[in-house]
């Protein structure tokens, strides 16, 4: 119904077009053999062609005989109007419709929309899963262009003030187009051809764009964006410091999957069932490594929620992968500090009854695990794994320090390599704690020692400790982590925070130092150590305090 709208309407025919002529754009290598043969691509041409005549006549006269049109929609075409649809013929209708297709100017008064597709990554090259997705996008904005909202036309203000930071973005309907330019792909072909990534990947730009507009689409190209340019990427920094700023990113010494082939983290959706980079389909290591976290579980219940929005209706099939992956918040996490050693380590406990942390006695953690990585222990058998760490954690709540023990011995919650110990609920960490010599009981502290005896209101007086103090207590599922978003690369944005010697610790950019640009390097040589080591200049600042 929305393709016979667009079809019926002069100045909206662009989308059809680029369906007929989308395989002539790609690389000869990625058009089917048949592609021209195609009755449906020659269909979408000829009702267009038989209900506007003034076009026909024009049409006519610059190619000669009149192609047989389609006379109903099951008429099939004949042999010469397959042969007249040449790609020549396709390429005059879009000559003669490109000075035409012009947008009315923006009224404020109508009703506002967006449309927005994924920004596709820079690789030099469309495909037809590309070709799919933007012509879709097109069709839904011209066919809300035509019910009267407004598109492609926008006002979009950014403005900052230099010492708190603030953005106010005001944005009106948009149907953008942009590049996300970053990442590990551009860097891998930069190095194997011995070019700078930026240069790479502006020439890919270049490329790609004139495929699109080759396409007709509808895009705004005036608001085109990249995400490697630095007038972009300075807002990512200013967003990162105002997330520093409210406490939802913080660094930590975490255990990581580590491709040495591409000397990068990956994520554990890019690690595939045997164990291997999605990529460079090398092996994946586990490394400790100090990376930068966003707390995203801290929204995790939220965006569980929002999943059941009617508006999400047509959506079935990704509500159920997100659900899947967000998990059920049927429990809440808290962040232990440890003492007796030398990291910056922190350990995170999943339970499903909060209020059972004023009783825990003990922590245990999962054989590989982070701990288990940086503290060899005292090794209690050697028929089981079941190893005392030589150092405690500090129960938030009661204050008391607990033993951690790295065991095989207590069962895990999936997605979980840690288990607060508490005897007094269960069975099996009774057990452990007997064999282990762990008291059965804690005492609970000062800060919750005058709750409600209720155990519904110890545990929410429990969680607002926790969110008070940052340490969790929000809902959340035992498989969500926060988001890790350190990478041990060169083209990407640089994070604004600044290792001191002199403070011991790390300072924010100033906002008003916003952008902190990415250095050029004319020729990356390997894939080993990050080239920004070498760019000395670069890598050594003064301390903002």
């Amino acid at each position: 119904m929305v393709c016979d709208k667009i079809r019926n309407e002069e100045g909206n025919f662009s989308s059809m077009v680029a369906l007929a002529t989308c395989y002539e754009i790609l690389e000869p290598a990625n058009a089917p053999a048949n592609a021209s043969n195609n009755p449906n691509l020659n269909n979408v041409v000829h009702p267009y062609q038989q209900k506007n005549k003034n076009f026909n006549k024009k049409f006519q006269s610059s190619q000669g005989s009149k192609p047989q049109l389609s006379s109903g929609p099951n008429h099939q075409p004949s042999q010469s109007a397959n042969e007249d649809l040449t790609l020549s013929t396709k390429h005059s209708i879009e000559n003669y419709w490109k000075s035409k297709l012009k947008f009315p100017p923006f009224d404020d008064q109508k009703p506002k929309y967006y449309v927005l597709s994924m920004f596709p990554y820079p690789s030099g090259r469309l495909h037809m899963g590309h070709v799919r997705v933007y012509t879709i996008s097109d069709t839904m904005a011209r066919f809300h262009q035509m019910n009267g909202k407004n598109l492609a036309n926008a006002l979009v203000v950014l403005s900052s003030t230099a010492e708190k930071g603030e953005i106010e973005v005001r944005i009106s309907v948009i149907h953008p187009m942009g590049w996300d330019a970053f990442g590990l792909p551009a860097e891998n072909a930069a190095i194997e051809r011995s070019v700078e990534p930026r240069k790479w990947t502006n020439q890919n730009i270049v490329h790609m764009k004139n495929q699109m507009k080759q396409l007709g689409c509808s895009f705004d190209w005036d608001r085109e964006v990249s995400t490697c340019d630095v007038s972009y990427y300075h807002w990512t920094q200013a967003l990162f410091l105002k997330l520093y700023e409210s406490g939802l990113v913080y660094r930590k010494e975490a255990l990581v999957n580590w491709d040495p082939v591409d000397q990068t983290v990956l994520a554990d959706e890019q690690v595939d069932e045997n164990g291997c980079s999605w990529r460079s389909g090398a092996k994946v290591e586990k490394k400790l490594l100090n990376q930068w976290f966003i707390r995203a579980t801290q929204f995790a219940k939220s965006l569980y929620d929002g999943l059941s929005d009617p508006l999400l209706k047509n959506w079935r099939d990704i509500i159920k992968v997100q659900k899947h992956w967000i998990g059920e918040c049927d429990g809440t996490t808290f962040e232990f500090e440890l003492e007796g050693i030398k990291s910056e380590t922190r350990v995170n406990v999943w339970t499903r009854n909060p209020e059972s942390v004023l009783e825990a006695t003990f922590i245990a953690v999962s054989p590989g695990s982070v701990l288990d990585k940086l503290d060899p222990g005292e090794i209690f058998s050697e028929n089981t794994v079941f190893r005392k760490l030589s150092l405690s954690a500090r129960n938030p709540f009661t204050q008391a320090l607990l033993p951690v023990y790295v065991t095989d011995r207590v069962s895990y919650e999936d997605g979980t390599d840690t288990h607060l110990g508490v005897p007094r609920r269960s069975e099996s960490d009774k057990l452990f704690a007997e064999l282990a010599n762990i008291p059965l009981s804690s005492t609970p502290g000062d800060d919750v020692s005058s709750v409600s005896s209720t155990e519904e209101a110890v545990k929410e007086h429990v969680c607002e400790i926790a969110r008070q103090k940052n340490i969790g207590g929000y809902p959340v599922s035992s498989k969500l982590r926060d988001w890790l978003i350190s990478r041990q690369r060169y083209w990407g944005t640089p994070i604004p925070m600044i290792h001191c010697t002199s403070c011991g610790g790390i300072q924010p950019v100033p906002f008003k130092d916003l952008p902190v640009v990415l250095p050029e390097i004319e020729c990356l040589s390997s894939r080993g150590q990050s080239p920004l080591l070498e760019a000395t200049d670069w890598l050594h600042t003064k301390c903002p305090k």
